[in-house]
């Protein structure tokens, strides 16, 4: 039992309605809590992020190295964690308290939502991602308000109904993101000439070391421009993160060199920066098929 001063704590618990809409790497769920006092519950918290969307009531919340929270619906809470971890919470009685939330595993969002999502993630919630558990707390999105009643009210069975919870689950994420961001993103430094031949040069670097490029710090350094420059200028003139066109130049650079036939799928791999394994499973998500199916 945790104790807070000045407030009174039991054991008993409060009534908890919550139904599961879609389980897996990424769940759905939807429920309501009416609370009869004010009682502290601990949580586990689930490894990858997961997104509360609260349209009513309000809680208080204790979350690891960060300050005690009064949340009041509509709310959007934002959770990362990487560790074995427990917050508690605190609902408060007066109002039910309704809510949605989307969990999705480390391993979709790196594997199926791209490193694009992960950098943006970093950017919203200002964190390492091998960082602490971390919480960010807004305003709920206006195009998200009654979106339980949505979540309840499709006619849809069956297969359809899965992709539809699925569609749901990932537009709350593209939401949650685009909240963040946008509030967090500063101004964009301006370009020159003498910037934009750098972040050329950026590519012809990757090209010549990449089987070892060099990392941004390093970049950075030889090139005579500041990180955050680097980056997001980078990002501008090409529409694509260093990382992404890194991963890109490689897979091409493979194609071509399968292409030829002048090497071995392993000598390849080693020569564009993978892994034989690691390779296949780009190239396989790219383009469709196993890049030893080209020697067929």
């Amino acid at each position: 039992m945790l104790q807070r001063e000045n407030r009174e704590v039991v054991t008993e618990a409060p009534l908890h309605d919550q139904v599961t809409l879609l389980s897996g790497d990424i769940a759905l769920m939807s429920g309501s809590v009416r609370p009869q006092r004010a009682i502290w519950q601990d949580e586990q918290l689930c490894l990858g992020l997961k997104i509360i969307i609260i349209e009513s009531g309000e809680l208080l919340c204790r979350f690891p190295s960060q300050q005690e929270r009064h949340i009041t619906g509509p709310a959007l809470c934002a959770v990362w964690n990487q560790d074995r971890a427990e917050a508690s919470q605190c609902f408060l009685p007066g109002k039910d308290l309704c809510y949605s939330a989307v969990s999705l595993s480390t391993h979709s969002l790196s594997q199926h939502l791209g490193a694009d999502v992960m950098e943006q993630l970093a950017s919203g919630l200002h964190l390492d991602l091998a960082a602490r558990p971390k919480m960010r707390i807004h305003s709920a999105p206006k195009t998200l308000n009654g979106l339980r009643a949505q979540l309840f009210t499709t006619p849809l069975q069956g297969l359809a109904r899965q992709l539809y919870m699925t569609g749901k689950a990932l537009e709350i994420v593209a939401h949650t993101l685009d909240n963040l961001t946008a509030e967090t993103q500063p101004a964009l430094p301006r370009l020159n000439a003498s910037d934009i031949a750098r972040l050329h040069d950026v590519k012809r670097l990757l090209a010549e070391h990449i089987d070892k490029p060099p990392s941004i710090s390093e970049l950075s350094a030889l090139l005579g421009i500041n990180t955050r420059k680097l980056t997001s200028g980078f990002k501008r003139l090409f529409d694509q993160s260093i990382y992404g066109y890194l991963q890109t130049l490689r897979l091409e650079t493979a194609w071509r060199m399968l292409s030829t036939g002048e090497a071995s799928v392993s000598s390849i791999a080693y020569k564009v920066g993978y892994t034989p394994a690691h390779l296949s499973v780009a190239f396989r998500k790219k383009y469709g098929f196993a890049p030893k199916e080209m020697r067929i």
